[in-house]
């Protein structure tokens, strides 16, 4: 009797550290996943701005207002954010004066996640500072 009480009691907190290992794994396992996650969805928007640049033949502190009035037309909204003037185009629209710049999107994007996309750029001064895509629901 007193070898099962003793076994028991050197037993039980094996079983208790083993649901706090299981516990502590799968909130490691989940944690590493969400930040994999993170990180792709990263690169994705990153590889994502730099097509479109590519595509657009923009680029970060080369292009200015006048030639990317020329090329895009009027935006379809201006604001200014920290000091820098924001131009935002709606992508759907920008795909039917871009041939090249419709091929990159359906490259990238399903027609439904393009149409949900806005190309928003920066200026400081006259010159582009940034060019990014923003999902319509953020902006």
């Amino acid at each position: 009797m007193k070898k099962s009480i003793l076994i028991a009691l050197t037993a039980l907190p094996l079983f208790a550290h083993a649901g706090l290992m299981d516990s502590l794994t799968d909130t490691v396992t989940s944690s590493v996943t969400s930040s994999a996650k993170e990180m792709a969805g990263t690169a994705m928007d990153s590889a994502s701005n730099e097509a479109i640049k590519r595509a657009l033949d923009i680029k970060e502190g080369g292009s200015n207002k006048q030639a990317i009035k020329d090329k895009l037309g009027a935006p379809v909204t201006t604001k200014t954010e920290a000091g820098l003037e924001v131009w935002t185009y709606d992508l759907s629209a920008l795909n039917k004066v871009s041939p090249m710049l419709a091929e990159t999107s359906k490259t990238l994007f399903k027609d439904a996640e393009a149409a949900q996309k806005n190309v928003v750029i920066k200026f400081e001064g006259e010159t582009v500072k940034t060019l990014n895509l923003a999902d319509k629901a953020k902006a």
